[in-house]
């Protein structure tokens, strides 16, 4: 699973077969049951509006058949233990939940390969990844709501990933060096402003072949005529006019690279 496979199965909800309910917020286990006429060939599901029971029911009666599951706004679940008897599924997708607090043993699940966790109010913690023998993409943080927290990310460090994006509110604690202690990070996404543009920095230089959003000087986008098109990376920092600001802008610039270079040369 490359990188942008693993997005298009976050957020490209037409890759999915939709179970067919009345109320996307309380699914019925008739409405569960409808898979069962499904063609073997179906290989994704989204699913919404499970309870905990409901959820228990399809995890036991129909989840094996797939290789990508979306729960899609399943906010009452409050255990989703029972993820660990999937040992075939390759990717797991969780957006919006208000009850669950810890991770599941991801120990038996051997083929799981990507994870997204968006919109958990109550999960602060990624305790149980560091036991998913295959997992190599992981995303934690916001979808819709400003909510996602996690204390520390600890648990990451010497695991097998390739990526991690956070894409939370905030993290309590973070030692970057936890990323040079993980052999097949390629990918590291976080918001511009979650470090200073230093720690960017110091990513930059201590692991060059990292790729991700925010590990530069600054990003370029789209604007109305006039609007700010630059949003410079790192904490406190401005979005400006590639143009009007272009002065600021290569100030800013070299200074990431005087940032780079400084830490290039030390031990």
């Amino acid at each position: 699973m490359n990188h942008h496979e693993f997005e298009e199965l976050i957020h490209n909800i037409d890759l999915y077969e939709q179970v067919k309910q009345q109320n996307f917020d309380a699914i019925t286990v008739d409405e569960i049951d409808q898979m069962k006429e499904w063609s073997q060939d179906i290989e994704r599901v989204r699913i919404s509006g499970l309870r905990q029971s409901t959820f228990e029911y399809f995890v036991k009666t129909q989840a094996h058949k797939f290789k990508a599951i979306l729960f899609w706004k399943n906010k009452l679940v409050e255990d989703w233990s029972l993820l660990s008897t999937l040992p075939d599924v390759e990717f797991i997708g969780f957006l919006h939940n208000e009850r669950i607090t810890k991770c599941w043993d991801m120990t038996e699940n051997h083929r799981l390969k990507g994870l997204s966790i968006e919109d958990f109010t109550r999960l602060r913690s990624l305790d149980g990844i560091q036991h998913a023998p295959c997992l190599e993409r992981l995303l934690f943080g916001n979808s819709v709501w400003p909510t996602s927290v996690l204390d520390d990310i600890q648990v990451i460090a010497n695991t097998n990933l390739k990526q991690f994006s956070f894409r939370g509110k905030k993290m309590m604690e973070l030692d970057l060096e936890i990323f040079r202690m993980m052999p097949n990070l390629e990918r590291l996404d976080f918001p511009t402003n979650l470090l200073t543009t230093e720690e960017i920095a110091w990513l930059k230089a201590k692991i060059p072949h990292l790729e991700g959003y925010s590990i530069r000087p600054y990003l370029k986008f789209n604007s109305q005529e006039g609007m700010d098109d630059i949003l410079i990376c790192g904490k406190r920092k401005p979005s400006l006019h590639s143009t009007r600001d272009m002065d600021r802008i290569q100030k800013y610039e070299a200074a990431f690279w005087q940032f780079v270079e400084r830490y290039q040369n030390q031990d």
